[in-house]
């Protein structure tokens, strides 16, 4: 158990946040409490772990970066004491380290950079080289950014199953509910008042696995949305469990336009994916070839790594595989064990040495000349939190550029879509809808 006591909530939470990334064993094991104590400027911190502590004494006058030096004191005390310790994205605990780098990045020469993100966050030298290399293929991706600029979620919370990592708010597909729900989905994107003049830059339909609509149906929501907003430059529909796909919907999705498909193994070891309820990945291959000779510009394959019954072998087999079928993106996720997901309700508990396979990873993926375009960190993984985009020169995504740096508009549509509109300053406000399917439909009833 990981305990934090502060007088302030934000610095509680920041550091419990901090604590939970570098000890994530500790929340189900052992015991670390950590309190935090001032009086104006003088600062004093208690940290217990197991039988060992720590007190430290500080003066520091700026309140608003205390949690700063308070995790930079404890990590310098980490990397002397703890065996084995977590050094990886240094004190940073969030979700978008990018964004942070990328200010930095912007604004001073790489080795200095380098430096600031090492003296002020504690980030090794590879991981800034490696953030590095996502901000400067996200400046050189040949696209134009804009804050003037708008992007479409479109939500769609249905799966032919349940997978056992799941923990997202998706239902089994039922033809009742779904045709409800498509119903009203197209009310709220009719109901919808576009003050944006230009086509969207991107159109993103996700879930879920909104291949599991009948094809009629999505049609239905492809159709509306281009009438409405426009032609995109990129339009991505998930396609993510080839149980779902069909001749007719590859011919649909081409029909209007999309030009970005996800096809998604999640591993090729097919023990794995029978225990977690998962159709097989036999025939994937044959239908990446059926997609690639109808002409779809970029496919896109996700993997998580770190699911019940790999290792380190299984994991980088399935990885390799994927380079040699050739997908112009690749997506290495973690396994992250949250409320929700039958893993965590089971108690699943990585038992496994993951600690050098990321950088395993990324030599293989930049050495088959994958360039990492986009990453973010999420909470309660089973190895470092890591879950990196990967792309072929000339083929990373826009939707995910946008999405995970905050840098333009966009609009979501259906239950749990959040939509984010920026405000002169490059601040968003955001606006999300309920995630509980029963309430969406009944609200519009």
């Amino acid at each position: 158990m990981i305990r934090v006591e502060a007088k302030k909530e934000f610095l509680q939470k920041s550091l419990f946040e901090f604590l939970r990334t570098k000890f994530p064993k500790y929340i189900y094991h052992g015991e670390i409490f950590l309190k935090v104590e001032n009086s104006n400027d003088i600062y004093d911190v208690k940290f217990i772990k197991d039988d060992n502590s720590k007190e430290i004494n500080f003066n520091y006058s700026d309140s608003r970066k205390v949690h700063y030096e308070i995790k930079r004191r404890l990590f310098d005390y980490f990397v002397e004491n703890e065996k084995d310790f977590d050094t990886s994205y240094g004190i940073l605990s969030g979700v978008r380290p990018t964004k942070l780098a990328s200010k930095i990045f912007s604004k001073y020469p790489p080795e200095e950079s380098f430096k600031i993100l090492k003296d002020e966050y504690r980030i090794p030298i590879s991981d800034s080289k490696f953030l590095y290399k996502i901000y400067d293929n996200q400046s050189n991706s040949g696209e134009i950014f804009s804050k003037h600029n708008y992007n479409i979620y479109v939500n769609i919370p249905f799966c032919p199953s349940r997978c056992a990592y799941c923990s997202f708010d998706t239902a089994i597909y039922n033809k009742n509910i779904a045709s409800d729900y498509v119903k009203d989905l197209i009310s709220e994107i009719k109901s919808f008042k576009n003050d944006y003049k230009a086509h969207p830059h991107s159109i993103y339909i996700g879930g879920g696995t909104p291949s599991s609509l009948e094809v009629s149906e999505l049609e239905k929501i492809i159709k509306l949305i281009l009438e409405k907003f426009g032609k995109p430059k990129e339009f991505t529909v998930e396609c993510g469990r080839i149980d779902t796909l069909s001749v007719e919907l590859l011919k649909m999705l081409k029909k209007y336009g999309v030009n970005r498909i996800s096809l998604n193994p999640q591993s090729f070891n097919e023990e794995v994916i029978k225990r977690l309820n998962r159709n097989s990945n036999l025939e994937l291959e044959n239908w990446f070839n059926v997609a690639k000779d109808m002409g779809f510009k970029t496919i896109n394959m996700d993997f998580i790594l770190g699911l019940p019954y790999e290792n380190n072998e299984s994991i980088i087999s399935s990885i390799k595989k994927a380079i040699e079928i050739g997908p112009k993106n690749i997506t290495l996720h973690t396994l992250a064990l949250k409320n929700g997901s039958k893993l965590f309700e089971c108690g699943y508990e990585n038992k496994n040495d993951y600690r050098n396979l990321l950088k395993k990873t990324k030599e293989l993926m930049q050495g088959s000349l994958y360039e990492p375009y986009y990453m973010y960190r999420q909470k309660k993984t089973v190895m470092n939190s890591e879950n990196i985009g990967y792309a072929k020169k000339g083929y990373s995504s826009i939707y995910n550029i946008v999405m995970m740096e905050e840098i333009e508009n966009i609009i979501g549509f259906g239950a749990g879509a959040s939509s984010k509109k920026l405000d002169e300053f490059g601040r968003f406000k955001r606006d999300i809808n309920t995630k509980n399917l029963k309430e969406y439909i009944d609200k519009r009833r």
